[in-house]
Formats: C-alpha cells, structure tokens, sequence
C-alpha cells in the first residue's frame, strides 16, 4: 500500500484545483474529478495505491486506472462530498468495483456526517477504512512474506505495535479484509465483506521483492550493496510503497 499524503503538497495541486473549479463554475451538475487522475497516478509511480498493481497495463483486466469517490457520494452517505478534491482517491479497477464498491464503514453508523461539505467535517466519525492520501499505511501495517496451501504470497499485516482491542486494530484489519490483501481462512472471518485472498498479485509481488527482503532479513551487507548496484531494477522496486516497508525492516519471513 502506498502512501499518497505527497499528493497535497505536490507542485501541480494548486494548479488542478483551480482548473477543477473552473470546471464546477461551467458544469455544476457534474465534477470532473478525473481531472486528478494524472496527479495521484505520479505521486503513485503508475500503481494503484492500495493493491500497487500497474495501473493502464494493455490486456490486464481490472488493472484500469480511476479516481473515485473516498466516501461515497450517494443521498444516504456523504452527498455534499461529491465535489470535495480531499474526498478523491486513485485505485484500479478492481479495488474500486469489486473490492470497496460504495462501502464506507464507521465504528458507529449513527456518527455518520451525511451533511458534511468538507472533509474536516468528518473527523469525528472513526470510520474503519483510511483513505491513504490521509494517513500513512507504515502507521498501520508491516509485510509478511508466507508459504500457504495456495502458494507463496507477500500479504499485509497488522503492525505488530498496535493493540489487538484498539481503534487503530479495526481500521486495519477491515482495510485487509475488504481489499483482500492477507490472507484470511474462510471460518476466521466469515463475514460477507470477506473476499478471498487476491492470489495473482500478492504471488507477483513476492516474487518481486523476496530476494530483496531476504537480503535485509540475514542482513547480508556484501550482497545488499551487489544488489543495490542494479539501479535499474532498484528504481524499479522504489516505486512499490512495499520497499519502504522494507527498507524500515517491517516485514517478516515465514
């Protein structure tokens, strides 16, 4: 999961704020919100924030590119929000409309800000996704690489720091479950927001970056600094929120 908090202070915010604006003053009816999709995709590097799939790949279904709505913007749920660049959120396809659809759960549904017209407006709900141009996921998660019955799989976690009974444990376990990137056993979680683990692309990803992670696991300087002489191949990996993950050492190996 990559962390987007860069896309409020990039140089180009300011700028496509006021051209969406512009946009409202014409078309009120409609807010042409994919006026972002260029500015999240490069804070992004060109991978959905939440399952780091390469976005726009030819021939990759689900791997299309869209910004949508954080909180969504039906009558029951934050309506007034419907034009708000804070409530914008870029992710492929297939965590938007398979995995997320127009959930938006909170601790207490009653808390629900269905008037707000701002994001700050909202703060008091604890709502139980966090939109990660917001907040940071090395706040909330760490990597584990794990061989299980379907394979090998880079999976998140719950950071090990965090209390099991707190508010911050909720947010990230349901941040996992809903987008379906732990794995989790069908009699653990039956719930009906549980979807299955998402195989494919945790399995491309371990293959990824396992050698990496191995090397800072045994703490292999020599062969680090071999590896890391590979610069093409290391910008590539940079461009994956799971290096930072693993250049903080929050990751295990199992």
């Amino acid at each position: 999961m990559i962390d987007m908090q860069g896309v409020f202070t990039h140089t180009d915010y300011a700028d496509t704020v006021e051209r969406f604006n512009e946009y409202k003053l014409c078309e009120e009816s409609e807010c042409q919100h994919g006026i972002f999709k260029a500015l999240h995709k490069d804070v992004a590097n060109n991978k959905c924030p939440v399952c780091e799939v390469e976005l726009d790949m030819k021939g990759v279904v689900g791997s299309s590119g869209t910004i949508d709505h954080f909180r969504p913007q039906s009558s029951k749920m934050y309506p007034l929000l419907k034009c708000e660049p804070k409530n914008y959120i870029l992710m492929c396809n297939l965590c938007n409309t398979r995995y997320k659809e127009s959930k938006f759960p909170l601790v207490d549904e009653s808390k629900r800000a269905v008037t707000a017209t701002t994001i700050e407006e909202t703060y008091n709900e604890q709502p139980l996704l966090f939109n990660p141009a917001e907040e940071n996921p090395l706040d909330f998660f760490e990597l584990a690489f794990k061989q299980t019955e379907v394979g090998h799989v880079l999976e998140l976690q719950i950071k090990a720091s965090i209390p099991e009974n707190s508010y911050e444990y909720q947010r990230s376990e349901k941040m996992i479950n809903l987008f379906g990137l732990g794995y989790v056993h069908k009699d653990i979680h039956p719930d009906e927001e549980t979807k299955k683990l998402r195989v494919d692309i945790l399995t491309a990803h371990y293959e990824t970056f396992i050698e990496f992670a191995q090397l800072v696991h045994d703490g292999n300087e020599t062969q680090q600094a071999l590896f890391m002489r590979d610069e093409n191949r290391i910008i590539e990996l940079k461009k994956y929120g799971f290096f930072q993950f693993l250049s903080k050492k929050q990751f295990h190996i199992y």
